[in-house]
């Protein structure tokens, strides 16, 4: 609650609680109607004591409002503001300004992670890493809108297009394994850009070659994510996607390595079968070594 602890201006709201002014004929906050003849301005002030005046009344009025009223004092009217420059995104329910580090939205109080509407599939992903003795990184995935992917410049956030899960005619249209695929996908670039060290090794770079090739446009092509078996062509990467650019041949390895449970014995009689290239067997070698690296393991 954001109360007149400071006695700014010696008036709450009697329904939300929040801090108003007497001047005031509504409170910005849930919108209730408060006017008193003979307390309230008959005129629409610019900032009355204890405000401050961010922006004109979006319908008009004449008066001001701050940062972030829900509605204006002075006619009551829903007021609307832009936060791309305030937040780093927005909540996956109300769609209001959110950071990524904040676990609850300060606008509905809902998750502001969107992690509550994947939770099947993160427990699965979760599952599968542990499995795979790969230790948590310290990344955090989140639904926002937009496009699936992790910024180099922010290695363990890792962003979820958020359209493939909230939006109701869709929802039946997605399953859980293609969210687990694409989950396991991004999460390979994410260990990849935390790990960026190894990309500079000689063994790194003759396996997966250079990851800081030009990197060109990407169709949309997630709905392969689901697929659990190797593709047949190309015979040097795991799916057509893989092929892409080497961070995608990366990321697409280290999803198949995780969601087979680096079970490299049937994985590797998989890739016999379809007559995989050998560079296809080192790749997963190559992951599969440093992970156990990782753990002190020889």
């Amino acid at each position: 609650m954001w109360r007149d602890e400071q006695k700014l201006t010696g008036a709450e709201c009697a329904r939300c609680g929040w801090v108003v002014s007497d001047r005031a004929s509504f409170c910005p906050w849930c919108g209730r109607d408060f006017y008193e003849p003979g307390v309230s301005s008959e005129l629409p002030l610019i900032a009355p004591k204890g405000f401050k005046f961010d922006a004109k009344c979006d319908h008009g009025c004449g008066g001001g409002v701050q940062y972030p009223m829900t509605y204006c004092p002075w006619c009551g009217k829903q007021q609307s503001w832009n936060e791309e420059r305030i937040f780093e995104g927005t909540c996956p329910r109300c769609e209001r300004g959110v950071d990524d580090w904040m676990d609850t939205c300060p606008w509905c109080g809902e998750d502001a992670t969107g992690r509550d509407l994947i939770a099947p599939a993160l427990r699965e992903v979760r599952r599968l890493l542990k499995v795979t003795g790969i230790a948590n990184w310290g990344y955090r995935i989140l639904l926002r809108p937009g496009v699936s992917g992790v910024d180099p410049r922010y290695p363990k956030v890792v962003e979820l297009e958020q359209r493939y899960v909230i939006e109701p005619r869709r929802r039946d249209e997605i399953p859980w394994t293609m969210l687990v695929g694409l989950i396991a996908h991004e999460l390979g670039h994410s260990f990849l850009f935390h790990n960026w060290a190894w990309t500079r090794t000689l063994r790194f770079q003759r396996t997966f070659g250079s990851v800081d090739k030009a990197y060109r446009a990407m169709d949309d092509t997630w709905v392969y994510f689901q697929r659990r078996h190797v593709a047949i062509a190309p015979p040097d990467h795991v799916s057509a996607y893989a092929a892409k650019h080497p961070q995608e041949d990366f990321a697409e390895t280290f999803r198949f390595y995780v969601t087979r449970r680096r079970r490299l014995r049937e994985l590797f009689a998989e890739l016999g079968r379809k007559r995989k290239g050998v560079k296809v067997f080192e790749k997963f070698l190559l992951i599969h070594d440093y992970v156990r690296s990782l753990r002190g393991w020889t």
